[in-house]
């Protein structure tokens, strides 16, 4: 498995506390309502399993009826009357004593049932998880990529501020100016869109996490040892597509047996005691009898149906088979491109961290330059605005890097066992 090492940062606050990772992951799992939506369904599918168990047990039936007649008998000497109310007691039970295992299987299949509601339940937390990691590093990155374009905005206003004073003073031409104010609107829409990131992003958080994202705990670095090879290993061994996958062809070659088995006899038994009285009212009779009988049922013909039934299962077993295959290939070529991916934005760290510094300091010379004449407004301009490209790619290639990495391990399923400490428990 995966080591990994996430290095934190705190921000300064003495009266905010700070949120780190596993602390939003925790209250996602805590707080949003699908986990719940999720589990309740697991709940459901557990009494697929209870009630595939209870079809095994017999069934027992009670019966009590009460009966009142009254009838008149005329001769040509007399008449009679008759008044009864009958009471009748009785007891049933029946239990299958062979089924050709139909029972069985279907037990396993409610287990298999179960089982993919596990599946799918893992696959609700591990997305879960990965929106509020991605929710988490949105908000890191927009609020530095506000930082960024105050200060970038800062700049161009003192700068626009100088360029005025200057033409004023007729040291500075109409071009310099014109670039300049040029320069304050795209900053001024720049601050603007990235305050406007900044707020959503927080909105958008909250939903996800259920808390403010006040404080956030920085992820500055992760220290790995990714092999391709073992990633893709770990895909065909874990991945919770494959594993649903591999369920339902496990499922349809349960249905494919029990259909064959529709052909199968079974015997039941069956027994009832019974017990009467006709005499509450008038002089009557009581009855006790019981009963024990066996049934033995052999299908000769269903009108063909069940040879269609077997057919469309045996169908369904190869398209699920082909499917299980087919996806396995588009997982090793997903999980090539996100390793690939990965690397890429590694690389891509590497590089705006060296352009971020060679732009600091080429910025810094520019000033020294501008302030003895020998650079113009407009190179201090174009300095700070690609000061700020860089360092918004800078921030964004590393929030890349760290969901790339989550992304590695949700696909090989290891993601949840990171965090399986704040999982309900569902067995």
């Amino acid at each position: 498995m995966i080591k990994i090492l996430l290095i934190f940062f705190i921000l300064i606050s003495k009266f905010a506390f700070a949120i780190n990772i596993d602390e939003a992951i925790k209250s996602t799992i805590e707080n949003n309502p699908k986990v719940q939506i999720a589990y309740e369904k697991l709940e459901e599918s557990k009494e697929l399993i209870e009630n595939a168990y209870n079809q095994k047990l017999p069934t027992i039936t009670s019966t009590i009826s009460g009966t009142y007649s009254n009838s008149e008998t005329s001769t040509s000497k007399t008449t009679s009357t008759s008044e009864t109310f009958t009471d009748k007691y009785k007891l049933t039970l029946s239990q299958n004593l062979y089924d050709a295992g139909e029972k069985n299987l279907e037990i396993l299949r409610s287990k298999l049932l179960f089982d993919k509601e596990v599946i799918n339940f893992k696959v609700t937390i591990q997305n879960l998880i990965l929106s509020a990691i991605d929710g988490y590093l949105t908000v890191i990155n927009y609020e530095k990529s506000l930082e960024a374009s105050n200060k970038n905005f800062d700049s161009v206003s003192r700068f626009l501020d100088e360029t005025k004073t200057k033409f004023n003073l007729g040291s500075a031409t109409l071009y310099e100016l014109q670039n300049a104010d040029s320069a304050y609107a795209i900053a001024e829409t720049n601050l603007f869109i990235a305050q406007q990131n900044y707020e959503v992003s927080k909105i958008t958080f909250n939903r996800i996490v259920g808390l403010k994202p006040i404080n956030l705990e920085e992820v500055v670095d992760i220290n790995d040892n990714i092999n391709l090879k073992n990633f893709i290993k770990n895909v065909e061994k874990n991945n919770y597509t494959l594993a649903s996958l591999d369920n339902d062809v496990k499922n349809t070659n349960i249905l494919l047996s029990k259909e064959k088995l529709s052909n199968k006899p079974s015997l039941d038994l069956s027994t009832s005691v019974e017990y009467s009285d006709s005499g509450r009212i008038d002089n009557g009779t009581e009855t006790t009898n019981g009963t024990i009988g066996l049934t033995l049922t052999i299908p000769i013909f269903q009108k063909n149906n069940d040879k269609s039934d077997i057919r469309k299962y045996q169908s369904q077993l190869l398209q699920s088979e082909l499917t299980y295959d087919d996806t396995k290939q588009d997982l090793r070529i997903q999980a090539s491109n996100l390793y690939k991916n990965y690397l890429i934005s590694k690389s891509n760290i590497s590089s705006n961290s060296k352009q971020l510094k060679s732009i600091q300091t080429s910025l810094e010379s520019i000033k020294e330059e501008y302030n003895i004449g020998t650079k113009t407004i407009t190179d201090l301009i174009e300095a700070e605005s690609e000061l700020l490209n860089v360092n918004v790619n800078y921030h964004a290639s590393k929030k890349d890097m760290i969901l790339n990495y989550f992304n590695i391990m949700a696909l090989e399923g290891s993601l949840i066992a990171a965090f399986e400490n704040f999982l309900p428990s569902y067995n």
